[in-house]
């Protein structure tokens, strides 16, 4: 009788210590996965914070981008008041001795004048040249160092943006590009989203080359040949007051996007 109520109570023991181990390992099961989800949980959030810096940064470069527009066309407003005439009179010689200018021909007219009418497409680029030579010097520059510091600047709940040497470089597909890097951290886990912003560099057709064309009389005669005079006019851009709107946000792209932990 006591040999089976001892062979009971040891059996209850043993019974006991296989629940205990059952239990306990079902509490660190469960605690376990609730750590990788705490955890998946964690990294999730991180990237979307970190990427939602980086969209507020490539906000902050459009910015960059419509004040650089804004100053780089005053300062194409300002040649072609200022100095386009003097460039076109010397393109004017050019034709007259016989050596063709790419930028105009000599028409002549009915009422017996000759008019030098320009090349509007060859103008553009011209014109378009101007403004890239300014937009280059503004971006690459005279605000550079304060684009990055605004980008890297970016607040957005704790995100930690970088641009990779403080620097934007001048791509062969006529952009300008940074290395930028957006990390935060949760807890223990840290995510890390590395992407190229781009600048592209507008074209002659992207609308921002405006301006109105005039007559003007050069006070001067042209030999037509056997004493044949006729007075000289010639073709003149004169900038406009307003543009029309710029699709400006076209111009600044996101890309080489990877994500790192």
């Amino acid at each position: 009788m006591r040999d089976e109520k001892g062979s009971a109570l040891i059996m209850g023991i043993i019974s006991m210590l296989i629940l205990w181990t059952l239990g306990m390992t079902l509490v660190l099961i469960t605690a376990r996965n609730a750590s990788a989800r705490e955890l998946a949980a964690s990294h999730k959030r991180s990237f979307y914070i970190a990427d939602g810096g980086l969209s507020l940064a490539k906000e902050v470069l459009l910015i960059n981008v419509e004040a650089a527009f804004a100053d780089c066309l005053d300062k194409l407003d300002a040649y072609m008041d200022e100095e386009l005439e003097d460039f076109l009179l010397i393109e004017l010689e050019k034709e007259l001795s016989g050596k063709d200018s790419q930028y105009m021909e000599l028409e002549y007219c009915e009422d017996g004048n000759v008019t030098a009418r320009l090349s509007r497409e060859n103008v553009d680029s011209h014109l378009n040249e101007i403004f890239k030579k300014v937009y280059w010097y503004y971006i690459l520059t005279e605000k550079r160092l304060e684009v990055v510091r605004q980008i890297e600047d970016v607040d957005f709940e704790d995100v930690l943006i970088n641009v990779k040497n403080d620097y934007i470089k001048f791509d062969l597909v006529d952009a300008f590009v940074m290395e930028v890097a957006a990390s935060k951290s949760i807890g223990a886990t840290r995510c890390v989203i590395e992407c190229r912003l781009g600048i592209k560099i507008p074209d002659s057709g992207f609308g921002h080359i405006e301006y109105e064309l005039y007559t003007k009389h050069l006070g001067k005669s042209i030999e037509l040949g056997e004493g044949v005079y006729r007075e000289l006019y010639l073709e003149v851009p004169k900038s406009v007051d307003a543009r029309g709107v710029l699709d400006l946000e076209s111009l600044v792209s996101m890309s080489g996007w990877v994500r790192r932990r």
